[in-house]
């Protein structure tokens, strides 16, 4: 009994003893996130909530991209060049509702052969030429080389052909094969999908097809727009061969599935009642980015990628994200210390903290110290975002400073003028309260959510907040027409002079 007395009290003496910066390591960390994307342009599910809401396709377009204006434009490219599949030694062409035809040089040119209905050919890239494959095996021909395109060929003689290493089927255009990067014993191998450019919004799956019609004309308005910039730039880019990659990394092309999918025709209808319609900033279209959450505010450009400043992308605050529908208006996740070090493998030992976070307009993370048993290092937002899978990076870290409920939906009334949230929401008196940069907001059931900011706010905390003679808020705070400040409450009000000299209780 008296040793473990005296090794408990040398223990004691020790831990004592040990330098205050050493710190014991914690085992979790918890991320209280909103928002999935990069933050920038129009938010996806934000356009959602505010055609619930009533906004029309211009309106949600104009407030996203500050300062542009909606036009009918004639200077769009006709077609346009689509990267379907890159880096692949063969693909698979199967032929739905008639047919598909393979053609050497040109989509005119020498047909190669015919793949019949129902069937399933291969196409191979050899280092000297494409071997075509039949079903069975069997080779049908070896034609071309690099340098030479070979062309399936479909829309023209109505039918489809699926390509199952790209994920869909496609309806529209002809499909352009080349060789490229060939070597030694082969060459890669690249799918090209050469389409009208309003029918290749058809095909777009970036979001579903039963949303409001608003909705869904401001994302065919904004794809046309991106998909115009792009082609402006370069319709040949370099790894694709394209303007547009086919995938999240562009615009998610989904082709014939998209238009035959559930509600389908609402998407077409969407794409046609908008036609040639563009987002334009002076006399050009814009970089039209979007994504699909912003959390409830998106972000300035230079702070997403770098770069100058562009006035139509400021962040702005985005009253309709925080819908019931959108899975990812809030969310959280739990790691392991374990799992965040791997995953940002910055060679300075297990993580055991975050500090110093530097953040956006939107909020969003820019650059973080992460803290670790053998030293510490700075990161971007971007880079904690994509290391460890979260939604966005728009995240606290063991702090919740969510926006929800009552007090969301009168933040967002607000335009988000309250600034950033300064704290979690906590309950007070029976209610609720939840500090922001420039003005807190109180909320009960009895008295709904209002707004206090400035002296009238300083006065009401000196004299108890909800928990003493006031009340709860019933009114925001408001200027009058001889410049006090006034708000009123359950038991009282409060005017306070505008310099908050004198405040006084009625």
């Amino acid at each position: 009994m008296r040793r473990a007395l005296i090794c408990l009290l040398l223990v004691a003496a020790a831990v004592a003893a040990l330098p205050a910066s050493v710190s014991v390591a914690q085992e979790e960390f918890r991320f209280f996130g909103s928002g999935f994307g990069h933050g920038l342009g129009m938010s996806q599910w934000g356009a959602y909530g505010l055609a619930r809401d009533g906004w029309g396709a211009s309106r949600i377009l104009r407030h996203f991209y500050s300062g542009t204006q909606v036009r009918q434009t004639s200077n769009g490219p006709e077609r346009l060049r689509i990267g379907l599949v890159q880096s692949r030694d063969s693909v698979r062409l199967q032929a739905q509702a008639g047919r598909v035809e393979i053609h050497l040089g040109t989509r005119n040119g020498d047909l190669v052969g015919t793949i019949p209905s129902g069937r399933s050919w291969r196409v191979r890239a050899t280092a000297d030429d494409y071997r075509i494959v039949d079903e069975d095996g069997n080779t049908v021909d070896r034609v071309g080389g690099p340098g030479t395109r070979i062309f399936a060929i479909f829309e023209s003689i109505g039918s489809r052909v699926r390509v199952p290493e790209a994920g869909h089927t496609y309806n529209r255009g002809w499909i352009e094969f080349g060789l490229y990067s060939c070597g030694g014993q082969a060459c890669d191998l690249r799918l090209v999908l050469s389409v009208d450019s309003e029918k290749y919004l058809y095909g777009l799956g970036e979001v579903p097809s039963s949303w409001p019609m608003a909705a869904m004309r401001a994302q065919a308005i904004a794809a046309r727009t991106y998909a115009f910039t792009k082609a402006r730039a370069s319709q040949h880019r370099p790894g694709c061969d394209c303007a547009l990659y086919a995938s999240s990394f562009d615009q998610v092309y989904a082709g014939w599935d998209k238009e035959n999918g559930l509600d389908g025709d609402r998407w077409v209808s969407a794409v046609n009642q908008t036609r040639d319609e563009v987002v334009m900033d002076g006399g050009s279209t814009i970089q039209a980015f979007y994504m699909s959450s912003s959390g409830g505010h998106t972000e300035d450009n230079e702070n997403v990628w770098g770069g100058t400043p562009i006035g139509y992308l400021r962040g702005v605050c985005d009253p309709g994200d925080y819908t019931t529908a959108n899975p990812s208006a809030t969310w959280q996740v739990t790691l392991t210390a374990g799992r965040i070090t791997r995953s940002l493998g910055l060679g300075i030992g297990t993580v055991t903290g975050f500090a110093h976070a530097t953040r956006g307009v939107s909020g969003r993370i820019m650059s973080v110290t992460v803290r670790g048993a053998n030293g510490q290092a700075s990161i971007s937002g971007t880079a904690l975002r994509t290391s460890l899978g979260l939604r966005d990076d728009r995240v606290w870290i063991n702090t919740d400073r969510l926006v929800t409920g009552a007090i969301r939906s009168k933040y967002d009334a607000l335009g988000c003028s309250p600034g950033q949230a300064r704290s979690r929401q906590v309950s007070v008196a029976g209610g609720l309260r939840q500090v922001f940069q420039r003005s807190t907001i109180y909320f009960s059931n009895p008295t709904g959510a209002h707004e206090l900011s400035g002296p009238v706010l300083q006065h009401y905390r000196s004299r108890g907040g909800p928990g003493g003679n006031l009340g709860f808020p019933t009114s925001d705070s408001r200027t009058l027409p001889n410049g006090n400040r006034r708000a009123s409450f359950e038991r009282g009000i409060i005017t306070c002079r505008p310099d908050g000299s004198d405040c006084w209780v009625d």
